[in-house]
Parts: structure tokens; C-alpha cells; sequence
């Protein structure tokens, strides 16, 4: 891609994501994340957790339905149709490797966080002390890895992989980028009303996956336009 688009769409995604962490930072610094669990938990716990409908379609049906996405995806690298037949091969590779790399950040994170999941809080009927995932190093006598949203980074991931369409079509792009952040976001808070998740857990993931996609993309082309100089 010519110089002279890469560096405004690189000012362009770097508002776009350094907005969509302001707005991550304002919601945390609200500290409204337990009022909003309240909404659907109490004492007792939340009354959704366990409901049949969700855990379906949007726990087990979202989460195969990702996969599956994500299997055609793969196999678009050697057989591609529609839009993918306008993308070269190589950004066919990036575009899934930009996808797995955004959504292995999450596990990471999710591996490595001491912050528990909000039904495991002694507010709604669990253990856990409510500790801020800024407070780092701190247990909260849970669980823990709670902290981002996993289930919603099945949305968010697909993301970080829409930037290598946009050479294609930059309208499909912003489609497949729309619909990742609306699942991504349905997720989330399907996770929240059954006490799963924070809605801050939700925005760090979308921002982890934008971030990751973003910097992932502009590397890529970074190196190669150093390497054809």
C-alpha cells in the first residue's frame, strides 16, 4: 500500500483506538461497575447465570459459531471467495494471524489477572472481596482470571482481522468490523446480566483487540515498506 495512504489511515486508527481508551478510562473512573452488577445480582446471586437460554445460544452456539467463522476464515487463505479474492494471500495470512494474536492477548490477560468474576463476590453470594483490576498483584480471595471479557473477545477478535480487507473493500471492511464490535458487545453483556463479567472487562477486551489489530496491521506494513526501500 502507497505511503501516502498509510500514514493518515495510521492517524485514523490510532484516534479511533486512542478514543475507544479514553472512553474505557471513564467508564472505569466512574467506579460505577458494581452499581451496574447490582442491576441484575443481588445477595442471593444473579438470577440469569444459570438460565437455559443463555448459556445456549449465547454461550455455547456463540462460541462454536466463532470457531467456525474463524475455520472458514482459515481456509480462505488457500480458497478464497467473495472479498477474500481480492485480498492477496499474504494478507489473507495476516488477517487470521491478526485474529488469533488479538484473541491469545485476551487469554493471556485473562490468565495472568487476579480479579475475579463478579458472581464469585461476597456482594452476590460468593467469597471474593472486591478488588479494582488496577490494584495488580492483589487477590481478591476468588478465583480470578476474570479480567478481560474472553467470551466477548470472540466478537472483538474478528476485529483486529477486518483491517486487512480494507485494501479490497473498505466498505465490507467497516461491515465485518461493525458486526465484530456489535457481537463482541451482545456478548458482554449477555456475560453481565448473568454476573459473569464487568462491563469494564468488556471494553478492555474490545480495546485489547482493536489495539492489538491496529498495531499488528501498521507493523506489517511498516516492515514492509522498510524492506522494498
Amino acid at each position: 500500500m502507497p505511503v501516502s495512504l498509510l500514514r493518515p489511515r495510521a492517524a485514523i486508527d490510532g484516534c479511533c483506538v486512542g478514543a475507544l481508551l479514553l472512553l474505557t478510562l471513564a467508564w472505569d473512573a466512574t467506579g460505577l461497575d458494581l452499581a451496574l452488577a447490582h442491576v441484575y445480582g443481588s445477595a442471593q446471586g444473579f438470577a440469569l447465570k444459570n438460565h437455559s437460554m443463555l448459556q445456549f445460544w449465547f454461550h455455547s452456539v456463540a462460541q462454536n459459531t466463532a470457531r467456525l467463522i474463524f475455520g472458514v476464515c482459515v481456509l480462505m487463505i488457500w480458497f478464497p471467495l467473495g472479498v477474500f479474492k481480492q485480498v492477496p494471500r499474504a494478507d489473507r495470512v495476516h488477517c487470521v494471524l491478526a485474529t488469533v494474536v488479538a484473541s491469545l492477548s485476551v487469554v493471556l490477560l485473562k490468565h495472568v489477572s487476579l480479579s475475579s468474576c463478579p458472581w464469585s463476590l461476597a456482594q452476590f453470594g460468593g467469597v471474593a472481596a472486591y478488588v479494582s483490576h488496577w490494584q495488580w498483584g492483589v487477590a481478591d480471595g476468588g478465583g480470578g482470571r476474570c479480567f478481560p471479557g474472553g467470551h466477548a473477545s470472540a466478537g472483538f477478535a474478528f476485529l483486529a482481522g477486518s483491517v486487512w480487507l480494507r485494501a479490497a473493500s473498505l466498505r465490507k471492511a467497516h461491515t465485518v468490523a461493525g458486526v465484530a464490535i456489535a457481537v463482541g458487545l451482545v456478548l458482554g453483556w449477555v456475560q453481565q446480566m448473568r454476573g459473569a463479567h464487568f462491563l469494564s472487562h468488556t471494553l478492555w477486551a474490545w480495546f485489547v483487540c482493536a489495539a492489538i489489530g491496529a498495531a499488528y496491521y501498521h507493523g506489517v506494513q511498516c516492515w514492509r515498506g522498510r524492506r522494498n526501500a
